[in-house]
């Protein structure tokens, strides 16, 4: 059974004070997350971007520092709260990945890292990305792949209970397809994901964290990625 909207809100803050209070201020992959967006070529000083999911908005702050003018959102109250300590000067709040506020075709990228497979309606979150890009503009994202992540998760709770906080995880394939649906032609990037924060995560599994440290993921067929990376461009 999936969880009401506000239990995982609710679920997003617990996990938002607990990071915090053991030291944590990132809850993803912020290295691999920059080195992909800087791969793109696609972000340049001046443009117009919002990241959705921000977190505590390491990400949007150093992207802010490279010249682009970077709003950013969060659907935690706990993470824009040390988001707003951290980055003062950030345009930061807080926004359902669902429903969002800016005008249509108002930037030219929108960003999002671990955001669309805890969305209970993604085709209304895609509507939205949609209707705020300008035409032409670049929804680049990051999403855990479902044919890896379904059995990690599987793993580490011993059940299915991955079903209520990630449900809308998507294979590359269906992915695409959703995306082409809203009016998006897309391609991943393969990226290799594996560094402190990957093995970190997996210290309760010696023998798959020591065989992750020595795979190269961009060797790895599309399917056998960890995450999807894409670049997603408006083109209708």
């Amino acid at each position: 059974m999936k969880l009401s909207r506000d239990r995982q809100q609710d679920l997003n803050d617990k996990s938002w004070n607990w990071a915090l209070r053991t030291g944590r201020e990132e809850l993803g992959n912020l290295e691999v997350n920059l080195r992909f967006l800087e791969q793109t070529g696609l972000l340049y000083d001046g443009m117009k971007a919002v990241e959705i999911g921000c977190g505590t908005a390491s990400l949007a702050d150093t992207l802010y520092q490279k010249g682009v003018d970077i709003a950013a959102c969060d659907v935690s109250e706990v993470a824009i709260g040390r988001a707003k300590e951290k980055y003062p000067h950030l345009e930061l709040s807080v926004q359902n990945a669902e429903q969002l506020p800016w005008p249509d075709e108002h930037f030219d990228a929108v960003l999002s890292f671990d955001v669309l497979e805890h969305l209970f309606e993604p085709d209304q979150h895609l509507s939205e990305v949609r209707r705020i890009l300008k035409p032409g503009g670049y929804y680049l994202f990051q999403t855990p792949n479902k044919w890896v992540n379904a059995i990690y998760e599987t793993m580490k709770t011993r059940s299915l209970a991955w079903r209520q906080y990630h449900p809308s995880l998507h294979g590359p394939g269906r992915l695409k397809r959703r995306l082409a649906k809203h009016g998006f032609e897309s391609r991943f990037i393969k990226m290799n994901t594996v560094n402190a924060f990957t093995l970190q995560k997996l210290e309760s599994y010696p023998r798959l964290r020591k065989w992750f440290g020595r795979l190269n993921f961009q060797r790895l067929p599309l399917w056998m990625q960890t995450n999807l990376y894409v670049i997603a461009r408006k083109i209708k």
